[in-house]
C-alpha cells in the first residue's frame, strides 16, 4: 500500500476519538433471517452473483507456468482457467464436448501441453480446441456441431484472475474493483509465491463465512483466550469500493504510531488489511504475507472454503515451516472459534425462531457487504 495512502488512513483514525467512534457507519441495519436461509433468495444469489457476475478465481502467482490451471464450481458450473504458452489465460467449462466428463479433477495442477479426457481420451489444446478423438474409427465424422470446449470470460490484472462462469461477456477488472485497484495493485500480488491451500466445508450459509471478518467488535469476547490481547476491538478502518470494501483490523498498539513524525507513519505493522471482493473472496494483507479466502456455496446452509497463504519470495525449508505455522494458526482460530459460532448462528436463523439480525454502526463493513448484496439482487430483478 502506498505510503501516502497509509498516512491518509491513519489520519482518519487519529481523528476518530478515544474508541474510534468516528469510524462508525452512519446508521445501523436490520437484515431478515431469510437473507441467510431462504432457498429462493439463495438461488437468486447464485444466478446473479456467482453465475452472471465476475468472481475471483485466484491469484496470478497460483498459475505462473504454461499448463497451470485453477478450477472451481460456480452455481453448479464446473470451470477452469489455464495458463497458455504465451502467458495469457483461457477459461472454459470443465466438461468434455463428447459426454461432459471433466477434463481436470483437482483444484489446481498442470496439464502439460494438452487436455485429455480420462473417459474416452478426447484431446484438446490448452485453449480448448479439439485435436483428436482417438480410436473412434471415424464414428464422429458426421457431427457438424463444433466440439471445442465452451469458453467463458476471464480477465487478469493486478495479480488477480476473474472469471464469469455463465458467459463470455468481457470482464473489466477496473470496473469490477471499483477503486480498490490502487491499493491492490500496490501490493504486487503477482510477485508472491503460493505456499499452500487447504479446503474445508461448513454447515452455514456462505455469507456467514465473510461476516466474521467484517468487524472487530467480537474479538474481545470470542477470541479472549487467543488473539484478543493483540488486537483492538473498538472498530475497523473501512472504505467502500462499489460492491467491494476494505476492512482494516488494528493491533492494540496502533496509537504508538502517532508519536512519530507524520511522514514516518506506517499502517502496515498495525493492520490486517482485508479486501472483500464480492461475492466470493477475501484478499488479506498481513505484515509479511498474503492470505486468500475463496468460497464455493454448496447449498443454502453449506459452504466450501479454500484458504491459501502466499509468501513474498520462494521459501527456504525454514521459511516454509514458518508459513505453514501461520496457516495452521489462522485455521485453528477460525476453525475452533469463528466458524463453529457461525454454524450455531445459522442453525438459530434456520429454526425460524429468530426473525432478523442487527448490524450496528460499530460494524460498517458488515453493513456495506449486505447492503451491496441486497442492492445487486434488487437491481437484477428490476432489469429482468
Amino acid at each position: 500500500m502506498r505510503r501516502e495512502r497509509q498516512i491518509e488512513l491513519l489520519e482518519r483514525l487519529a481523528g476518530s476519538g478515544q474508541h474510534f467512534e468516528g469510524m462508525h457507519a452512519e446508521r445501523s441495519m436490520v437484515n431478515p433471517a431469510s437473507a441467510y436461509t431462504d432457498p429462493e433468495r439463495y438461488a437468486r444469489e447464485l444466478r446473479v452473483l456467482f453465475r452472471d457476475g465476475p468472481t475471483l478465481l485466484g491469484l496470478s502467482c497460483e498459475m505462473p507456468n504454461p499448463g497451470d490451471y485453477l478450477s472451481t464450481t460456480l452455481d453448479g458450473i464446473p470451470i477452469f482457467a489455464i495458463r497458455q504458452a504465451d502467458g495469457t489465460i483461457e477459461a472454459m467449462v470443465n466438461a468434455c464436448r463428447h459426454r461432459a466428463a471433466p477434463l481436470v479433477s483437482a483444484r489446481a495442477g498442470n496439464v502439460g501441453r494438452s487436455l485429455v479426457c480420462n473417459y474416452h481420451g478426447w484431446t484438446y489444446d490448452t485453449d480448448g480446441t479439439l485435436r483428436a478423438r482417438p480410436l473412434s474409427a471415424g464414428a464422429f465424422d458426421d457431427v457438424t456441431l463444433p466440439c471445442n470446449l465452451h469458453r467463458i470470460a476471464v480477465a487478469e490484472r493486478y495479480g488477480l484472475i476473474f472469471v464469469r462462469a455463465g458467459s463470455n461477456e468481457p470482464i473489466d477488472v477496473d470496473q469490477t474493483l471499483a477503486g480498490a485497484e490502487d491499493d491492490l495493485g500496490s501490493f504486487r500480488l503477482d510477485t508472491y509465491t503460493h505456499i499452500e491451500t487447504r479446503t474445508n466445508e461448513w454447515n452455514m450459509n456462505w455469507k456467514l463465512i465473510l461476516d466474521t471478518f467484517t468487524e472487530s467488535y467480537h474479538i474481545r469476547w470470542l477470541h479472549k483466550n487467543t488473539i484478543a490481547p493483540a488486537f483492538n476491538s473498538d472498530c475497523v478502518i473501512y472504505e467502500g469500493f462499489g460492491r467491494n470494501c476494505v476492512s482494516i483490523g488494528l493491533r492494540a498498539n496502533v496509537r504508538d504510531e502517532f508519536t512519530k513524525p507524520k511522514e514516518e507513519w506506517s499502517l502496515i505493522p498495525y493492520g490486517t488489511i482485508q479486501y472483500f471482493l464480492v461475492p466470493n473472496a477475501l484478499v488479506v494483507h498481513q505484515l509479511d504475507h498474503i492470505e486468500l479466502w475463496r468460497l464455493e456455496p454448496l447449498g443454502v446452509g453449506r459452504v466450501r472454503t479454500h484458504t491459501s497463504i502466499f509468501a513474498p519470495e520462494p521459501p527456504s525449508e525454514k521459511a516454509l515451516r514458518y508459513w505453514t505455522k501461520n496457516l495452521d494458526l489462522l485455521l485453528q482460530v477460525t476453525g475452533t472459534e469463528d466458524f463453529p459460532t457461525m454454524e450455531r448462528i445459522h442453525s438459530a436463523l434456520a429454526s425460524g425462531a429468530v426473525p432478523e439480525v442487527v448490524y450496528g454502526r460499530i460494524e460498517p463493513p458488515l453493513i456495506h457487504f449486505h447492503s451491496a448484496l441486497n442492492d445487486a439482487l434488487a437491481e437484477a430483478e428490476a432489469n429482468a
